[in-house]
């Protein structure tokens, strides 16, 4: 399997979709790890962000709240900047008439969008995938987005035990890491977390403990 990495410079991202958030990349100093997953039709990402300074995190949240297809957003603290948790109808977002071919291609094989890095004047995205589906990635990628490869490496899936994990425990046990859920004292509840994922705290809760257990085995013997 391949890992690419692929620039795309802000400038040529100009599609109404990108538009609706310009005020917020003008804000952003840095992001990192930019993941998604999905529960129905909406698509969950969460981010880690440094603001510029002088920005005001509640105004922000207020703001992502007023567009149309933000079903949920919140911005968790963590040390110097924050965790963006963001809930959105996929299908009500204004998307670029091929963004569906990035769907279309993840149906053909293996093809993960691992994460992603931005500023103000560019994003990297990076994208793990089998061998024989690395050009039509590439070509895709160049269509919707309008960028260019940066680099192409080997990647080795058996390296994680995450991959030992259902998808349902991989989406609850990423969400409860990344928004602080284990950190000390915790950032956010149970009861939150489970309402992030649209599901019941117990349902929650045993996700993350078949999750844990499974990751232990793997790591322990």
């Amino acid at each position: 399997m391949k890992r690419i990495k692929f620039k795309i410079p802000i400038d040529k991202i100009n599609y109404e979709f990108y538009n609706t958030f310009k005020w917020f990349m003008d804000l952003v100093e840095w992001g990192y790890g930019d993941t998604y997953f999905f529960i129905g039709s909406d698509v969950v990402k969460l981010v880690e962000i440094k603001f510029k300074e002088n920005v005001n995190p509640e105004k922000i949240v207020k703001k992502l709240l007023e567009i149309p297809h933000v079903k949920d957003a919140k911005l968790i603290p963590k040390n110097d900047h924050y965790v963006l948790y963001a809930r959105a109808n996929i299908f009500e977002a204004p998307l670029p008439k091929n963004a569906l071919e990035i769907f279309d291609i993840q149906k053909k094989g293996m093809v993960i969008f691992e994460k992603g890095t931005f500023t103000s004047s560019e994003v990297y995205l990076y994208v793990i995938c089998e061998d024989e589906l690395v050009r039509n990635v590439i070509a895709v990628l160049k269509k919707v987005y309008n960028g260019e490869l940066a680099s192409i490496e080997e990647y080795s899936p058996e390296d994680s035990p995450l991959l030992k994990l259902t998808r349902k425990q991989l989406e609850t046990l990423l969400l409860a890491y990344k928004s602080g859920y284990f950190d000390n004292p915790r950032r956010v509840t149970l009861r939150e977390l489970a309402q992030m994922l649209g599901l019941s705290p117990s349902t929650v809760k045993e996700h993350l403990r078949k999750a844990q257990r499974k990751i232990f085995e793997e790591l322990i013997g």
